[in-house]
């Protein structure tokens, strides 16, 4: 509940409120006595709790919680990364790179960015996901004003989200809706 608390806190740009539940989350997770941990739909494991704390980095903005934000996103991605592929959480584990490439670019690490979303872009492809496509196309209008928008590898980039997103939408069946 406090990551989410922080997530929420950080979309109102409320710093600090967002950076206590943060801590009170890290608090939280030291309490947890491993064999009371639920599973299932309830599992909330620290890859995801990290997750969680570099979105909302992303959301206070500026260059430390730019910093803050690349290091929870690696971080989370190596934890999901590390689970083996039956148990792994895809869906998060995407999200988890949309904010380490969004951190980057906001840094300016353009080439960093794109091998970054590269990757989800290939893991869409085969398992395609709403939330994705929905950080994906965010992504893509963060991609179109910044300062490289117009170089090569940019272009490159937005292409190859577009032509995702194009395929997302042909594979709607007829009379569906997102």
């Amino acid at each position: 509940m406090a990551s989410i608390e922080a997530r929420a806190y950080g979309q109102l740009n409320s710093p600090g409120e967002a950076l206590a539940a943060l801590r009170t989350a890290d608090t939280l997770r030291e309490q947890v006595n491993g064999e009371d941990v639920p599973g299932g739909m309830m599992a909330f494991p620290l890859a995801k709790q990290l997750f969680y704390a570099s979105s909302t980095h992303l959301w206070l903005g500026g260059n430390r919680q730019l910093s803050d934000a690349e290091a929870r996103a690696e971080e989370a991605v190596e934890l999901f990364e590390a689970d083996p592929p039956e148990r792994r959480r895809l869906g998060e584990l995407s999200l988890a790179r949309m904010d380490l490439a969004l951190a980057r670019l906001g840094r300016g690490d353009l080439d960093g960015t794109t091998g970054t979303v590269h990757i989800v872009l290939g893991t869409a492809a085969r398992r395609p996901t709403e939330s994705v496509t929905k950080r994906l196309e965010q992504f893509g209008r963060h991609l179109a004003v910044h300062s490289a928008a117009s170089s090569p590898t940019a272009v490159n980039l937005q292409d190859a989200i577009a032509s995702h997103a194009g395929r997302e939408r042909a594979a709607l069946p007829p009379g569906s809706a997102r």
